[in-house]
This record gives C-alpha cells, sequence and structure tokens, in this order.
C-alpha cells in the first residue's frame, strides 16, 4: 500500500513540480545557447587565450544565471525548490573553480537574502557546487568534460546541497520533511538541466568549429591556387624577357648587359620578397622596369606614358598584377604594328573603390573576339580571358572577391585596346 510521503512525492509530481522542470530544462536549453554567443565562452571550452578577465565576464554571467534560478522556483515546506545551482555547476565545468565559485556566491547571495530557514544552507551549498565543479574542470580540462561528466558532477552537488541542508536548516524536521519530497525530483532535474546545458554549448561550438575547419581548408586551398597562379606569371614574363636578351647578345651585347643589369634588379625586386601584396606605388617601379627592358628590343616603337594621381599611389594591389596587362599590350598590340605605339597608365576613383586601366593603341580587338575574351557573368574559370590575362582575373577575384576583376574593351580593328582592372574599397589607400 502506497505510503502518505510517497502519495505526496507522486502528487507534486503530477502538478506543480512537473510543470516546473518542463519549463525550467526549456529555460536552461535557451540559457546555454545564448551564452554560446559570447567569446569568452569560447576562449574558456578551446582553451585558446582564455583570460582572468574572461573569468569574471564568466562568473558574472553564470552567476545572474544563478541568481535568475531563485525566481523561478515554487515554494515547498517553507523553501524553494529551483534551478540556482545550474548556473555554479554550469559555470565550474565551462570556466573553472573561480567561475564556479563566483556564480556560486552571487547566487546563493541573492538567496540568502530572501530569507527562510535554508537561506544560509543554500548560500554555502551554492559555492561548494562552484568548487566541485570548477575541480572537475581543473582535472579534465573544458575539453574532456562529456555530458555523462556533467551529469555525474550534477548529482555530486545537488548531494551536496541535501547534505548542507539537512546539517544547517533549522528545524530539522521540517528541512527532513522537505528533501522527502523534493530530493529525487530536483536531482534528476538540475541534473537533467546541466547536462543539456553543456550538451546545447558542446553542439553549438562542434558546429562552429566544423565550419571553421572548412573555412581554413578552403583559404589554404584558396592560397595554394594563388601561389599556383603566381608562379605562372612570373615564369611567362621571363621567359619572353630571356628572349629578348638571347636576341640582343647577336645584335647589341653593351644593349644585353643593360638589359641583363635591369633584369638582375627586376627579379631582385620580386623573388626577394614574399608577400603576396604590394602598392600601387611599387608596382609602377615593377612596370617601369618592363618596359625598359622591351625598349631594348623595340626601340622607338616601345612607349610608355604613367599618368597616375599621386593620392592613388598607396592602392593595395597583388603583386605583378599589372606587369601582364603591360606586357599583353606590347605583345598583342603594339609589336606587331610596324609603328609601334604607346602604352598608358591611367588610375582613378569610382563608386565603390578604383580602377586602374592599361591603354595600347595598338591593333585592337574585333567584337566578336571580345564577347569571346571577356567574362560575361561567370565563373574566372569559365573565361576565355587568354593565360596571362585569365590569371590576372582570378588572382583578382580570389584575394578582393566578385566585385574586382578584368574587363577588356576596345574601338575596334586598328583602334587600341583597354584592359580595366576594378577594384573594391578595401584596396583604397
Amino acid at each position: 500500500m502506497m505510503s502518505m510521503a510517497t502519495g505526496k512525492v507522486l502528487g507534486f509530481l503530477d502538478g506543480a513540480l512537473v510543470w516546473d522542470i518542463t519549463r525550467n530544462l526549456a529555460l536552461n536549453g535557451l540559457g546555454a545557447y545564448l551564452v554560446t554567443r559570447l567569446s569568452s565562452v569560447r576562449r574558456a571550452i578551446t582553451d585558446s587565450h582564455y583570460r582572468a578577465k574572461d573569468q569574471l565576464v564568466l562568473a558574472l554571467v553564470f552567476g545572474a544565471f544563478s541568481a535568475a534560478g531563485n525566481f523561478i522556483g515554487i515554494p515547498v515546506h517553507g523553501a524553494l525548490a529551483n534551478t540556482r545551482i545550474v548556473g555554479p555547476i554550469a559555470g565550474g565545468l565551462i570556466g573553472g573553480p573561480l567561475v564556479g565559485i563566483g556564480a556560486g556566491f552571487l547566487g546563493g547571495a541573492v538567496r540568502y537574502s530572501m530569507g527562510g530557514y535554508t537561506a544560509l544552507a543554500a548560500l554555502v551549498s551554492n559555492v561548494l557546487a562552484g568548487l566541485i565543479s570548477g575541480l572537475v574542470y581543473r582535472r579534465l580540462g573544458a575539453r574532456r568534460i562529456t555530458v555523462p561528466v556533467a551529469l555525474g558532477t550534477a548529482v555530486l552537488a545537488e548531494l551536496n546541497l541535501k547534505a548542507c541542508i539537512l546539517l544547517m536548516s533549522k528545524p530539522f524536521a521540517q528541512a527532513w520533511q522537505l528533501e522527502r519530497t523534493i530530493a529525487i525530483p530536483t536531482i534528476l532535474a538540475n541534473a537533467a538541466a546541466v547536462g543539456i546545458f553543456l550538451l546545447v554549448v558542446r553542439d553549438v561550438y562542434r558546429e562552429q568549429e566544423k565550419m571553421k575547419a572548412q573555412a581554413t581548408q578552403q583559404a589554404l586551398l584558396a592560397q595554394a591556387e594563388l601561389q599556383m597562379l603566381k608562379a605562372q606569371v612570373n615564369p611567362h614574363f621571363l621567359y619572353n624577357t630571356l628572349t629578348t636578351v638571347g636576341a640582343l647578345t647577336r645584335t647589341d651585347p653593351e644593349a644585353a648587359r643593360t638589359v641583363i643589369k635591369d633584369l638582375s634588379v627586376f627579379l631582385r625586386r620580386s623573388l626577394d620578397r614574399g608577400e603576396e601584396m604590394t602598392t600601387l606605388a611599387d608596382e609602377l617601379q615593377t612596370v617601369e622596369l618592363y618596359l625598359s627592358l622591351q625598349k631594348a628590343r623595340f626601340g622607338t616603337r616601345v612607349q610608355g606614358d604613367i599618368q597616375v594621381p599621386p593620392e592613388l599611389l598607396g592602392l593595395i594591389l597583388p603583386v605583378f598584377i599589372l606587369q601582364p596587362l603591360v606586357e599583353n599590350a606590347i605583345k598583342h598590340g603594339i609589336g606587331p604594328r610596324r609603328e609601334g605605339g604607346t602604352v598608358t597608365l591611367r588610375a582613378g576613383r569610382e563608386a565603390q573603390g578604383a580602377w586602374i586601366e592599361v591603354r595600347d593603341d595598338g591593333l585592337g580587338i574585333e567584337e566578336r573576339d571580345l564577347e569571346r575574351l571577356n567574362l560575361r557573368g561567370g565563373t574566372p574559370s569559365e573565361t576565355g580571358l587568354g593565360l596571362g590575362l585569365q590569371h590576372v582575373h582570378r588572382r583578382l577575384r580570389l584575394i578582393f572577391g566578385p566585385a574586382s576583376g578584368l574587363v577588356l574593351s576596345s574601338a575596334g580593328p586598328d583602334r587600341g585596346t583597354v584592359a580595366r582592372l576594378s577594384l573594391p574599397a578595401q584596396a583604397m589607400p
């Protein structure tokens, strides 16, 4: 036959406590999700630059969480059945002893101020709960605390709470009656709340770490591709320059020595640097060196004209992004013409950033060829641009995104060609 005490427990479970448990579990899940937004929590879980300031922040956060738990409990035998203890347990497991103790004291102090015969026991047990969970953190480390570990820690902290209430609360008979009624339900409920709390935090950060790993992998693949593209551009230029030197060696040895000297300066500027980015001013020096090398080959048939406002000399560019454009203008526009021509380099501002043009007055391009050469809304791999120009386009897209790129234009045969680079605001000095 069911005892009177058992009947009270079951009756309590059938009513207010069931609703209280359900509500509190939902609130703890929501609270767990919200704290995952904190950078201090991220650093605590990943052991990444976890600092004293982070411990203070977490102690206040979990202390507030514990304090709020005092107000969502229900009165039982002159005391409160609530989720106050969840804050210091979760705080200690995530942030360590100082966080757990700090959170326990804040939540316990609020409970103590509310009065009642269990007030002192609630304060002491709340601090001890933070200490217990903090010691688990110190023993295992944040990464090794699993949901079963969290459940076991919560049960241990709850048992400590029950012991404090029985030992410190007066009258003992009332304290005993309280724990006979709520001990098992609150142990199960608060342990489940801690387990859910840790589960939510872990799952959120597991997904974030997965996305971070994917983003890092994509960045490494993009960097590898950028290195590959750069490596392909430089030999392309070097091959053409050495061809020029070979020709001059037979016809004008002194000019060949000058070209070799200029080439050595050019290679020293390029190969001694490991950075991927440079300024427009620095890139113009590279272009001037290249033009001097080409003038040695073509003589007065190749002229250069640089028109760049001083305020744009600080534009940030990938290294060797302009040289292929100048090379293309000479090779396909000016070189084949008997009278040669001029390569003009200009730059200016536009609404969303800046532009740079490499213009020649050479052979030009027919409209049907422009349709084939230019990118028409596709991806860089779909463009029909020549190899060197395609590398320029793809490098800009890899570094600056879809707001950047290369477009060719021409007024028609014998009317010259314009290669225009679009640069986003992030490239501006």
